[in-house]
C-alpha cells in the first residue's frame, strides 16, 4: 500500500489532511505523488500525519514508495489515459467491479506496449504505478 492508497482508504483528501494535521499541502502532495519520500519527513510531520490518519508512525514508514516519473505519465494515448482515470475513480469509490477496471487498464497497457505506442520501460512503470 502506498501513501496515496492510504488516503483513499481513509477517505481523506490531501487538502483536508493538510488542514487537520497542519502539515503543508505541498509536503503531503509531494509524498502522495512520489516526488518526495515519506522517509524524508521530519519526525514532527510523521507524528501529525500518523495521528490524523489513525495509523502508527511505523506503518507510515513501511508504506510502499510512490513511483514518480512525470515523463512516463505523459504522452500516453487517450484510451489508456481514460482507463487509468477510470481505475483511479473506481478505487476511490471502492467499486464492486474494480477488477474490471483493473483488467481494462492492464489490457490497454499491454496493447500499447505490443503495438509500440509506448516503450517497455513506460509500460512497466505504468503497471507498477497503477496495477
Amino acid at each position: 500500500m502506498t501513501f496515496g492508497d492510504l488516503l483513499i482508504d481513509k477517505n481523506i483528501t490531501i487538502y483536508k489532511l493538510s488542514k487537520v494535521s497542519g502539515v503543508p499541502k505541498t509536503t503531503i502532495y509531494d509524498i502522495s505523488s512520489g516526488k518526495s519520500n515519506i522517509l524524508d519527513c521530519s519526525g514532527r510531520n510523521l507524528l501529525k500525519l500518523s495521528k490524523c490518519l489513525g495509523v502508527s508512525v511505523e506503518e507510515l514508514l513501511n508504506l510502499d514508495q510512490e513511483l514518480y516519473n512525470p515523463a512516463y505519465d505523459k504522452n500516453i494515448p487517450p484510451f489508456l489515459a481514460e482507463s487509468i482515470e477510470n481505475l483511479k475513480k473506481a478505487r476511490k469509490k471502492k467499486s464492486s467491479i474494480l477488477d474490471c477496471y483493473f483488467d481494462e487498464t492492464n489490457s490497454n497497457i499491454n496493447v500499447c506496449e505490443v503495438e509500440n505506442i509506448i516503450s517497455k520501460e513506460q509500460a512497466d512503470y505504468l503497471r507498477k504505478k497503477y496495477l
